[in-house]
Order: structure tokens, then sequence, then C-alpha cells
């Protein structure tokens, strides 16, 4: 159990923040559990974290905490598009409800993709660790909103035809509303981006001060934040 100092207090405010990442959430569990805690059922996981920190863990934040074990126990993020879109909305802030069909955006999947490649990045020799289906629907969601250019993050994304050449074909006689469309495409793309860069920079801010006991985890949040940016402007 942690003892009551200004570090617990610190750490249970981070497990109670409506503003904490899966991955804090995560480093958390495992400094104080290790990685057996991932075998272990959804409820024991909340009953020992409330009991041993003295508080109630909020529902958004049980959601997050459980994505990010199901992410890295499994290939189900990579593999499984109800799983894709289900974790992609958890991870930007969404409460899971299997009753209900929550369709992800494009700004939740950008965030969704940037967390999971640095909670459980694929195989580095994985030229295409998605599968068809799950590009294919980011294609989709982009097309859907009328982005063009894809965010960083989202280049992978396949679609059945190029909607810029559609773009430039049917509005070629008309360079005012083209200039038009491509200027509130930029600024969609460009917004995603910056939703990105400041997600990591938040992620950093939550994780250095983090008093973390247990050398392995305190180690791999050294090693985790080496390979983020220091600045927005370096991503």
């Amino acid at each position: 159990m942690p003892p009551a100092t200004l570090d617990s207090h610190l750490l249970q405010a981070a497990l109670i923040s409506p503003d904490s990442f899966a991955t804090t959430l995560l480093v958390i569990l495992v400094d104080e559990y290790g990685t057996e805690c991932f075998q272990w059922s959804p409820e024991t996981i909340r009953l020992e974290i409330e009991e041993d920190f003295k508080l109630k863990l909020p529902q958004p934040n049980f959601d997050r905490l459980m994505a990010a074990i199901n992410i890295i126990t499994s290939d189900d993020f990579y593999q499984s598009l109800p799983d894709f879109v289900t974790y992609c909305n958890i991870l930007a802030g969404d409460t899971f409800d299997p009753r209900a069909w929550d369709p992800a955006d494009a700004a939740e999947i950008a965030w969704g993709i940037t967390e999971v490649l640095l909670l459980s990045p694929p195989d580095a020799h994985d030229e295409n660790p998605f599968s068809e289906e799950i590009v294919g629907y980011i294609g989709q969601a982009l097309s859907q909103e009328g982005i063009i250019t894809p965010p960083d993050v989202l280049k992978i994304a396949v679609r059945d035809k190029d909607p810029a050449m559609m773009v430039v074909s049917e509005y070629a006689d008309d360079p005012e509303m083209f200039n038009s469309i491509y200027d509130l495409e930029q600024s969609k793309t460009g917004e995603i981006n910056r939703l990105v860069k400041t997600g990591l920079q938040s992620l950093i801010q939550q994780l250095q001060p983090l008093p973390l006991r247990n050398g392995d985890a305190a180690g791999g949040v050294r090693q985790l934040l080496q390979t983020l940016p220091t600045e927005p402007s370096e991503i």
C-alpha cells in the first residue's frame, strides 16, 4: 500500500484526473503492481487501485486504463476494426458504452494511433501493421470530413479515389472555389496535427513528475520520454 506522503498524493491526483492519458494511468499501475496485474480481472484491478490509493477511480480513467492493457496484450488495435474504433474513442476521452456504436472521427483516430505507437509499437520490420479494413476506415473518415491531405499520423489511409485529383478536376474552371476548399481542408489537417502535438506535450508533463518507486517502471518512463519531442514544432 502506498504510504500517505506527498508522492502518494501526486499519484492519487493523476489517477482521478480527467486529463490523465491511458499511458500515464498504465505507468502508475505497473509501477505499483508489476506487469503480472495484466492477468487480473478488470474488477480486481479496480478494487486494488481504489483500496490501495484510497480513491474512487473515475469510469473514463478506468476505461482508458483497461484499453491500454488490452492494447499491450493483444493485436486487436491493429487487426480488428471494431476494437480499433472503440480504443480510439476511449483514448481520446470517451467513456466506453458497449450498447452504442460510436464512429471515431479523424482527430480521435489520430490521437489513438499516436498513443498506441508509444504504448505498443508494431514490429519495426512490419511495413503494414494495420489491417486493410482499418486503413480503409481511416480513409473513409478523412473523406467524410472533407480532409484531402491526411494529417501526418493518418497518411496510412487508403481511399478508392484520390480526393485531391477529384477536387482539381471538379473545380478546374473555378480557382476561387478551389482555393476556398483547399484552405478549409488544410485548416482541418493543421488542427489535427496541432491536437496531436499538444497531446504529446501534455503527456510529457504528466509523466515527468510521477514519483515512481519501481526501477523498471521509472526506467521505462525515461526511455519513453526520450522518444517524445520536447517542442511541438519538432513533431
